[in-house]
């Protein structure tokens, strides 16, 4: 059985695990897993954690996980000091590519200022974790006052967008191969 619960420090491995294994992108070598931690991971368990959660499964073991930053302007100041210049450091490539993702959310900041993200083990998928994860997501956000939340994948990856949608996420924008989607409540 599959309980959605508040993100714990013991989770943070598997956070990661669950990262590289869902990842569309390449995870050849030490950079590729070192971006995909400090992109996708590291400032949210770390920094807002409050606003974490993750799937567990019988053994407390996290197998889905969905983090969140309730606060554009804020996640980009705190990532452009300790994060950034970290991913300038592996080179090039993943520079451009945090600058792209990072660009794409600021452009819907005002409106939308939370943003997420969900991924979940292959094995999970299918079974409602997700919808689990997006509701205790959007019920803990409302706690605080913040009626929307805002997200972006890739254009090509139609099995999540059908996810989103049925989660009540619209697609707002298409923008160089980026499905921005937004839910409302």
């Amino acid at each position: 059985m599959i309980t959605i619960r508040k993100y714990e420090e013991k989770d943070r491995e598997n956070l990661l695990k669950i990262c590289i294994e869902t990842s569309s992108l390449p995870t050849e070598d030490k950079k590729d897993l070192d971006f995909l931690n400090l992109m996708y991971n590291d400032y949210y368990a770390a920094v807002e954690g409050y606003n974490c959660f993750v799937a567990a499964d019988d053994n407390d073991e996290a197998v889905g996980y969905i983090l969140c930053a309730e606060n554009f302007d804020r996640y980009y100041k705190t990532f452009k000091a300790l994060y950034l210049p970290h991913i300038r450091k592996l080179g090039f490539k993943y520079y451009t590519m945090a600058l792209g993702e990072i660009a794409v959310h600021s452009l819907y900041r005002k409106k939308y200022p939370a943003h997420l993200h969900i991924d979940i083990l292959p094995v999970c998928q299918g079974k409602g974790t997700g919808t689990a994860l997006v509701n205790e997501l959007k019920d803990h956000l409302k706690s605080k006052g913040i009626d929307n939340v805002m997200l972006s994948c890739g254009m090509g990856n139609q099995k999540a967008i059908k996810f989103y949608k049925k989660n009540d996420f619209i697609m707002i924008a298409n923008i160089a191969g980026s499905c921005i989607m937004v839910s409302e409540f």
